[in-house]
């Protein structure tokens, strides 16, 4: 019989310890869910090699008028900004065209027709300049090049967009594994310049996925367009337009 008793004492005194627990606060600190760790940046480079001109420093609306296979045109715009940086020149891409310059090409692409920006588009999207956002969750990495024709690697030197031109300029996307299109690649062969246009020819490949990969290459000539004022000439330069028989007067 005690020990019937001393269990029920001792049962009694466990459920109250219990009921005491569950009742006070507890002195443990409180869980806490861990901090989301933010996802590493997108990789973005700019390779320049060999002899590129420093007055194309600048913000460019890049026009491409793809050919094709119908016959047809139907204009394809980049933008891209090119700094100086701290050891070479480097390059940013802009975000969206303004919607109401959106719609005027847009227009001309449904028309099969080459278009070219007015004074008045070129200001709206200078006023409107948006460094594009580069988000890890859409983009895996990014690579630009700025090559001289004398660092032309063979790719340049054969390809007929690239060949005979002046210099290249080169915008490599590539996207995270979430989206159809996996990548993009344009080049643009500098033929022409003014301070205020770039004209040449222009390659734009896409890669997208579904079934199969599909590969997609479009070719055209391009104008770029400078947007704002055009940045004053140094001594240098005008000295070595000068001696290279290309002086301004």
């Amino acid at each position: 019989m005690r020990k019937i008793m001393g269990g029920a004492i001792v049962l009694l005194a466990v459920l109250r310890l219990l009921a005491r627990a569950e009742s006070e606060p507890s002195t443990l600190p409180p869980a806490t869910t861990p901090p989301e760790v933010a996802p590493p940046a997108v990789p973005v480079t700019t390779d320049v090699q060999g002899n590129v001109p420093q007055d194309i420093v600048g913000r460019w609306l890049a026009v491409c008028q793809v050919k094709l296979l119908s016959g047809a045109a139907r204009p394809i715009t980049r933008l891209f900004e090119i700094r100086q940086g701290s050891e070479h020149l480097e390059l940013v891409q802009g975000g969206d065209v303004p919607s109401a310059v959106t719609q005027k090409l847009n227009v001309a692409a449904n028309a099969g027709q080459a278009w070219t920006p007015a004074p008045e588009d070129l200001r709206a999207v200078d006023e409107n300049w948006r460094a594009l956002r580069i988000d890890p969750h859409s983009y895996a990495k990014v690579e630009y090049r700025i090559l001289g024709s004398d660092a032309f690697p063979p790719e340049f030197a054969e390809d007929e967009t690239t060949k005979g031109s002046q210099f290249a300029i080169a915008l490599k996307e590539n996207f995270a594994g979430a989206q159809a299109v996996r990548m993009t690649y344009s080049v643009f062969g500098v033929r022409d310049r003014t301070p205020t246009v770039l004209s040449g020819t222009a390659v734009i490949s896409t890669l997208a996925v579904g079934p199969f990969p599909l590969p997609i290459t479009l070719k055209g000539d391009f104008q770029a367009f400078r947007l704002g004022e055009t940045p004053a000439r140094s001594v240098l330069q005008r000295l070595s337009d000068l001696f290279s028989g290309c002086g301004r007067r």
